[in-house]
């Protein structure tokens, strides 16, 4: 939004900007992911995955109570997990890497008939990514044990002391033992309220 405005105050037009619901919380809840869930993730935190004019972002480290939401990363998920995982990108990341077994959503197009949820793991969502075609803009990616906590009967245990014990079991019973899942459409999306876009 930042951009928009100070283009249009250099042209001599003062926006009004009319708040909405965020992306960064509305596209995680269109696939069916919360950003905190009591028992899965306690904070979340947005952030871009590329900084001005290209340069690289710093990101966050590895917090198992955390969600951790990218915006306009998907074209760079190669650079975003290389960063995310290396032992020590301390130019680059702030605090420890992340699990290869850590959750992550790939969240295309939320809200619209072509919603494409791609879900897997760190360690595998790039040849889930290339395995399923164009990519289709615009993507947010979603990291951290909140994906999983809703998927069928759920899993709001991941908090609990030890828990991370159980990750690899837990990842193989959400995935159904395989490597990802690919979701099209926007399940139980406008029309189930009645609403028919124009």
């Amino acid at each position: 939004m930042g951009e928009e405005v100070l283009y249009f105050r250099e042209k001599g037009f003062e926006s009004v900007v009319i708040p909405g619901v965020s992306s960064a919380l509305a596209g995680p809840v269109c696939a069916g992911i919360p950003v905190t869930q009591r028992g899965a993730a306690e904070s979340f935190i947005v952030c871009t995955g590329v900084g001005r004019q290209g340069q690289d972002v710093v990101l966050p480290g590895y917090e198992r109570t955390r969600t951790l939401i990218i915006l306009m990363g998907v074209a760079r998920i190669a650079q975003v997990l290389e960063t995310l995982q290396t032992p020590h990108p301390e130019d680059r990341r702030n605090g420890p890497s992340y699990p290869a077994h850590t959750p992550i959503a790939i969240i295309e197009r939320a809200s619209m008939p072509d919603q494409r949820v791609i879900t897997s793991t760190l360690a595998h969502v790039t040849t889930a990514l290339e395995s399923n075609g164009e990519q289709r803009p615009p993507g947010m990616i979603v990291i951290g044990w909140s994906v999983l906590s809703l998927w069928g009967s759920g899993d709001v245990a991941l908090l609990n002391k030890g828990a991370e014990h159980d990750d690899e079991l837990r990842i193989e019973r959400w995935l159904g033992g395989q490597l990802w899942r690919v979701t099209e459409g926007f399940i139980g999306g406008w029309e189930s309220l009645g609403y028919s876009p124009l």
